[in-house]
């Protein structure tokens, strides 16, 4: 589907959107917030699990920052207003 001249690409925004749920587990998983990885005991079953999936989520704060990168990289120019509106 072309809009404007750019093709969609549907494949990095899946992948965007399992990132976006990935760093949603990772604030889950936060200990300082209180959340599973301080309330697991340790040497369970469950202790270690929760640090396998933690391990595997950090991969998607990288990731996300690299899909960032692929679609700001062909822009011209930046656009400050959008930044001073933010």
């Amino acid at each position: 589907m072309k809009n404007n001249g750019k093709v969609r690409q549907s494949n990095i925004e899946l992948l965007r959107i399992i990132m976006i749920l990935a760093i949603i587990g990772l604030h889950y998983f936060n200990g300082e917030m209180g959340g599973l990885l301080v309330n697991a005991k340790t040497n369970t079953l469950n202790y270690y699990i929760s640090h396998i999936i933690e391990s595997l989520f950090i991969v998607a704060v990288n990731v996300f920052v690299l899909i960032t990168g692929y679609f700001s990289v062909s822009k011209k120019s930046i656009n400050f207003r959008k930044l001073i509106q933010l």
